[in-house]
């Protein structure tokens, strides 16, 4: 192992980035991202090819960041306890396996727990790259080193798209939608090797007391609220599941309840309420709640309606959307200037722009189903990743704006699981929506009309995220 290096000053400048280390973190980073934005375009191809139902496609696109929620603040607090090298490590050796595990799925059940795996997975590495960034960088040096991370985000999940579309067009050997994983398999494992090899030793240190409990509440929480979103319309809505939605509002309330009664016992919540007793924190977690559950359901189902609904291949789809995320990173570089000079009207203008892309894809939609072509849906949704990037990032900046230096990390750990838990309940809500007006129709006017209702919902969540600035 090697010991921890002097952080960097920032003296050095862009050149003082490449470092053994940093280059691991960032290849670490683009391997996640590379599978992330290749698992929308194979939602089709798994239909296809597995059988799986409407129910299975939004349990497929809503694990991931379920799982990657639920251990998120736990993950960074097992971090400092046992060294962040040593999580990272074990992180990231169990994100791939679970690639691995998904390549070889031989059913949809399997591949529904691998993709849960997955996001745990994820959530347990991705607190210790920020960390070791932390650790090697300080000053300037740290926000380009960071600025290189996000961009490398961005440009990893566009890879992995256009890749994905690609191969699974081709249909390579035959294995059609396995090729969303199979590309990332022998990078994940070099970069494992290379991580062991070059990242500094970090120390345990101390975290307090792991509320695993909490954690648990949490999660009980998600799937009262997300089980029946989801299997509700199958199923015909009985009493049973309009019971369990019902009771995840008072499930939520005992956990804020329980997570006080840790402080008051003087024990480390994993939500800490009182926090929302900070103005700034409280409007900034709700408007990252309606920011989420556009920016992770809307590009699924625009995927679906392109594949589906126009009949375009995987690729011509990887395609159509690649604008979104190549239009993100310019959003999220331009919320910094904004932020300085609107403050909070930075997330109003993130509003007012998500809610004109979703009015740009409900004007070309419009026509007659024989005359509306997938492409004209181009700018909506390049629009939609350039408004994405200014809401997501200047509502980060907003919500840690008053949060007391001392309770920073906490408040970080808590929006980042709003962000993740929010975009997972989005897509169960949305699909609702998405499939109640396909049905089992495979026509075009129906795909239409559900990626029209789609966007309305989109519009009123854009607006009110403008709106609430002012409280």
């Amino acid at each position: 192992m090697v010991e921890s290096p002097t952080p960097g000053t920032g003296a050095g400048g862009w050149r003082e980035l490449a470092t053994a280390a940093f280059v691991v973190v960032i290849c670490a980073q683009a391997a996640s991202g590379m599978v992330q934005g290749a698992a929308p375009m194979s939602l089709p191809a798994i239909s296809a090819d597995l059988g799986a139902s409407s129910s299975a496609i939004q349990w497929y696109a809503s694990l991931f960041p379920l799982g990657f929620a639920l251990v998120l603040i736990l993950a960074g607090r097992i971090g400092d306890l046992f060294g962040t090298r040593r999580l990272l490590l074990i992180g990231y050796a169990a994100v791939a396996a679970t690639l691995v595990l998904s390549a070889v799925a031989p059913s949809t059940p399997v591949l529904l727990v691998a993709r849960l795996l997955q996001g745990v997975a994820t959530g347990v590495m991705a607190p210790q790259l920020s960390a070791t960034i932390q650790r090697l960088f300080v000053g300037h040096g740290r926000t380009r080193a960071f600025a290189v991370f996000l961009m490398a985000t961005g440009g990893s999940f566009m890879l992995g798209q256009l890749l994905t579309g690609a191969l699974i067009t081709q249909d390579l050997l035959g294995l059609s939608w396995r090729w969303a994983y199979i590309p990332s398999i022998p990078f994940a494992m070099a970069t494992l090797v290379a991580a062991w090899r070059v990242l500094p030793r970090t120390f345990p240190g101390t975290a307090g007391r792991l509320d695993l409990l909490g954690a648990a509440a949490l999660g009980a929480t998600a799937f009262l609220l997300m089980f029946p979103a989801i299997q509700g319309r199958n199923a015909g809505w009985p009493l049973w599941l309009l019971v369990m939605l019902g009771s995840s509002v008072p499930a939520f309330l005992a956990f804020l309840a329980y997570e006080r009664r840790v402080i008051d016992r003087g024990g480390d919540p994993l939500v800490n309420p009182t926090l929302f007793a900070i103005s700034s924190f409280r409007v900034g977690n709700l408007i990252t709640v309606m920011v989420s559950l556009i920016t992770y359901a809307v590009p699924i189902y625009m995927i679906l309606t392109i594949q589906s609904g126009f009949g375009r291949t995987p690729f011509e789809a990887a395609l159509l959307t690649a604008p979104m995320p190549f239009a993100n990173m310019f959003g999220a570089l331009l919320a910094a200037p904004l932020v300085r000079r609107l403050g909070r009207g930075a997330v109003a203008v993130g509003g007012m722009l998500t809610g004109l892309s979703s009015v740009l894809v409900l004007v070309a939609t419009a026509g007659s189903p024989d005359t509306v072509d997938a492409t004209h849906l181009l700018p909506g949704i390049a629009l939609l990743g350039f408004a994405s990037g200014i809401s997501i990032a200047s509502t980060m900046s907003i919500v840690l704006h008053e949060v007391p230096p001392a309770y920073a990390g906490a408040a970080a750990g808590v929006q980042s699981t709003s962000l993740q838990l929010s975009g997972a309940v989005g897509i169960a809500f949305f699909g609702m929506v998405f499939y109640g007006a396909i049905a089992e129709s495979t026509d075009k006017a129906a795909y239409l009309t559900a990626i029209t209702n789609v966007q309305w919902i989109a519009v009123a969540l854009a607006v009110l995220q403008s709106l609430a600035v002012v409280f």
